[in-house]
């Protein structure tokens, strides 16, 4: 009797130890599945774009609307990449994409008013600052050195 409760007890042992992942193995099925490197990227080019033309007095609403929307979409396709498997990362994506997709629909709606270009424009840099500290802690749980860039 003793011996069979001892079998059981091992063998729950072992077959619970064969499903047992790490986050940082989680972290970096996630980091390939999102192709969030190239997504991060990406993005921080399409906003320095998008706030290229938002510094520029000449920019029309239509190059507005055309640079926002498709960055709305950008976003939004990322925004659908989380959760993470780490819970802070998690919380600074979500909340870095959140604060891009107000910006971008503040962008399509500042035409040629200056405060209203800023506005988005702050929006940018908020949300992309919350982006970065995202993928930071993304870095940290892979064990790597160095900034996204």
């Amino acid at each position: 009797m003793r011996r069979s409760i001892a079998l059981i007890v091992v063998a729950g042992l072992v077959l619970g130890g064969c499903g047992t992942t790490t986050t940082k193995a989680l972290t970096v099925k996630w980091m390939n599945e999102a192709n969030q490197d190239r997504g991060y990227h990406a993005l921080h080019a399409d906003i320095s774009k998008t706030v290229k033309y938002l510094r520029a007095p000449s920019s029309t609403q239509a190059e507005l609307h055309t640079l926002c929307s498709v960055l709305n979409l950008e976003i939004h396709g990322a925004n659908d990449h989380l959760p993470t498997p780490d819970t802070q990362a998690t919380e600074l994506l979500a909340k870095g994409y959140d604060t891009l997709a107000t910006a971008t629909t503040q962008c399509d709606e500042a035409a040629t008013n200056p405060a209203k270009r800023a506005a988005a424009i702050e929006n940018f840099s908020k949300g992309f600052g919350d982006l970065y500290f995202g993928m930071m802690r993304l870095y940290r749980v892979l064990g790597r050195t160095g900034t996204p860039r």
